[in-house]
């Protein structure tokens, strides 16, 4: 059935007032919240009326009410097709300044920083490490018979080392070596890679050794990986009086612990940007909620993060500080000069 817009403004009100305190909510409460001039009369009839619906249940003859997952579904509609909150997140920007960074590192950084943000627990996953594509390959001789191999992927470093390399081969050894690993590698995934380390012949084969020993610092990352994931702020669930109930903590606890469930729950349908899993019905159990987005570096999608709360997160606030995240990731925060010098956000 179709909700009047009455209907909504009290929903509307009534969740978000539940986020916050994480206590019934009377007619009373609602009527001081409506903003215009509403009967106490017409409020309990239209909470009656939405309970019958499925949006609301009262816990106690005597309590206020409390929103259904139906309920919370409605407003993460309405919130993710609303304009969008600017929350700068402060730290991100510090961990991708730098034009070469470890890929590993960035994670782990930014699900402690959305965590934080958001007081909730953040995850991140990142795809199939088969699946990046190689940018470039440096290697830069650092002593007699040593060289730094750098790998570059369309996503940050994944890989540096020190590797022996052939001694009393002439200066140029080494940048002609080069060349002949990023003519092979450049623009190549590491799936395609490992599966062409046979094709050096010829005047190549001088290289044989380099490419063998490339192609096994890839292996020895990509084996047996598939998504990685990382998970920050596991305590701060406990924070919220949802989890001070046995059964729910026992449930969060070990939806962490499977971790294979849960890359794929977060999961994006399509070219969905933002998506939202609210209670069994999605999937979760123990009063859970979970937000994925897409996240990319250089415009390569390398994963999604995902923050895990309660049902009645704050999702306005996560969505704005993914939204953020995904923002800068993308380069769309950078601050740029206008004609009259002064400096101002990119839209």
């Amino acid at each position: 059935m179709e909700l009047s817009e009455r209907k909504r403004k009290i929903l509307g009100l009534l969740v978000e007032r539940y986020i916050q305190t994480a206590e019934p909510v009377s007619s009373s409460e609602i009527k001081s919240l409506y903003g215009e001039e509403i009967s106490s009369a017409t409020i309990r009839s239209e909470l009656a009326s939405l309970e019958e619906m499925g949006y609301l249940v009262q816990p106690h003859v005597s309590a206020g009410r409390i929103p259904t997952e139906l309920a919370y579904k409605l407003y993460v509609e309405n919130v993710l097709s609303g304009e969008k909150r600017e929350i700068e997140v402060a730290g991100v920007r510090d961990y991708l300044g730098k034009k070469i960074v470890e890929i590993e590192d960035v994670v782990r950084n930014t699900a402690r920083v959305i965590s934080d943000a958001t007081n909730y627990t953040s995850v991140i996953v990142i795809k199939n490490t088969d699946e990046i594509r190689i940018r470039e390959v440096k290697i830069v001789e650092v002593d007699v018979g040593k060289a730094l191999v750098v790998i570059i992927t369309d996503s940050g470093v994944i890989k540096d080392n020190i590797i022996d390399i052939p001694v009393n081969m002439g200066s140029g050894y080494v940048s002609a070596a080069n060349n002949v690993v990023n003519d092979l590698f450049s623009g190549r995934t590491l799936k395609e890679i490992k599966s062409q380390s046979t094709n050096i012949e010829g005047e190549m084969l001088q290289y044989h050794d380099i490419f063998d020993k490339i192609v096994n610092l890839l292996e020895e990352y990509a084996s047996g990986r598939h998504d990685k994931v990382f998970v920050e702020g596991t305590s701060k669930m406990f924070a919220h009086p949802e989890f001070s109930e046995m059964n729910n903590a026992k449930d969060f606890i070990k939806l962490l612990d499977e971790k294979d469930k849960l890359g794929e729950l977060m999961t994006t349908d399509g070219d969905i940007e933002l998506s939202v899993r609210i209670g069994k019905p999605d999937g979760l159990s123990g009063n859970c909620s979970m937000v994925t987005a897409r996240y990319s570096i250089g415009g390569a999608e390398i994963g999604k993060a995902g923050v895990i709360g309660p049902e009645r997160m704050d999702y306005n606030k996560v969505v704005s500080v993914l939204h953020y995240i995904q923002k800068v990731f993308n380069g769309e925060d950078e601050e740029k000069e206008n004609s009259n010098g002064e400096i101002r956000k990119r839209d």
